[in-house]
């Protein structure tokens, strides 16, 4: 009888206490490790990111170990929580938290790895309001393109401990397997509620499905509207010492700048549209981002429609100064509010992410990458 083989990726837990192997089928694309991001989890490694020590044990196999000291998992620290969906809504919004720093120093996630077992508090954390948690990355690139079939998933977990609606998780978890994580944020800090987010005095509610859409969900902007409106109540107007401070102020204003019978008017801040081209601003970066070298080493912003780096001073918008890169060697170019990357037929070449580029042909940048002009290795990173 011919002995099956594993097609998917695999977390398992192996007989050694705090080790844990990751399995990655004997199949193409073979994920391949990313020294850069190696360096950064030894020397730059974000507070969000657990100190892990790890190596290969084969072709297909990494072997890593845990903290396990003050750090406690999550599936141990649970425990001792509360297990109403609230204290669940916070655990996941520190989560993604975590995920988002990690992503922004530009360190591989292994959704497979956001396991309850690989997610971390300090002890006595989760007996406070406010916690942080730290989750568990390998410098590994490719995994993302290799099936796996593990379940259930984080967010199934998550569900059934802190009693999650049934709906709320199909959702929840149909975010997390297209490993949209920024949206997972963002509904977390929703489902949290205000309070959590700027430590108002609102109690978080427990959440159904419907409170997805944020449309039923009073915003700040709702709250500070009511404030004023209050504020502008005569019956209230002499009602406390904060309202009488603001008349005088506003009696001082009169006398000194001139504005008579003018109400008070509270303007709420609204972000920019920064989707638009008109704001949009990308770096090349030899540091890496989020780090005192990110500053420090050789890099630019890139604030043109193209961008040219090369050896030749008079013809480069970047000049790096080495004969492996030609006079004019790649451009960088701005076009409908994204980025694209062109290799002038270098004569040593211009990789993304490991990967040659085609000369004389255009590549779509994502938001967060590495490019290698040459031997040369800059983060481009685009907002």
């Amino acid at each position: 009888m011919q002995e099956s083989v594993e097609t998917s990726i695999q977390l398992k837990k192996t007989d050694t206490q705090a080790v844990w192997m990751l399995y990655v089928p004997d199949c193409a694309p073979y994920p391949s490790i990313d020294t850069l991001a190696d360096t950064a989890l030894l020397r730059h490694r974000p507070n969000a990111v657990a100190p892990i020590s790890w190596f290969r044990a084969d072709q297909n196999s990494w072997l890593f170990s845990v903290p396990q000291r003050k750090q406690l998992p999550l599936s141990e620290a649970v425990k001792s929580m509360s297990r109403d969906a609230e204290t669940g809504f916070k655990v996941l919004c520190k989560t993604m938290e975590a995920i988002e720093t990690a992503s922004d120093h530009l360190l591989p996630i292994v959704p497979l790895l956001l396991h309850p077992e690989l997610i971390f508090l300090e002890q006595g954390d989760c007996e406070r309001e406010h916690f942080d948690v730290q989750i568990v990355s390998l410098p590994l690139i490719n995994t993302q393109q290799i099936r796996s079939d593990q379940q259930p998933g984080l967010i199934e977990w998550m569900g059934e401990v802190f009693h999650w609606n049934a709906s709320l998780v199909i959702q929840l978890a149909e975010l997390f397997r297209k490993e949209a994580f920024f949206d997972l944020l963002l509904e977390s800090n929703t489902l949290c509620g205000e309070s959590y987010r700027h430590s108002a005095s609102v109690e978080c509610s427990l959440v159904t499905p419907q409170k997805l859409d944020h449309s039923h969900s009073p915003s700040v902007e709702h709250h500070e509207r009511m404030a004023s409106d209050e504020s502008r109540d005569p019956s209230t107007a002499n009602g406390s010492t904060g309202e009488r401070i603001m008349s005088k102020l506003k009696r001082l204003g009169e006398t000194l700048f001139g504005y008579q019978n003018h109400e008070t008017i509270h303007e709420v801040t609204q972000e920019l549209d920064l989707s638009s081209d008109q704001f949009k601003i990308a770096q090349l970066s030899e540091g890496l981002p989020g780090t005192p070298d990110e500053e420090l080493g050789h890099h630019a912003y890139i604030l043109t429609e193209e961008f040219v780096i090369g050896r030749d001073m008079g013809k480069s918008d970047f000049w790096i100064d080495s004969f492996s890169i030609s006079r004019r060697h790649a451009v960088i170019r701005r076009r409908a509010g994204s980025y694209f990357i062109e290799d002038l037929g270098s004569k040593n070449g211009t990789t993304l992410d490991g990967i040659k580029l085609s000369k004389h042909r255009e590549h779509l940048l994502p938001e967060k990458c590495k490019i290698s002009f040459a031997d040369h290795v800059y983060y481009f990173r685009s907002a």
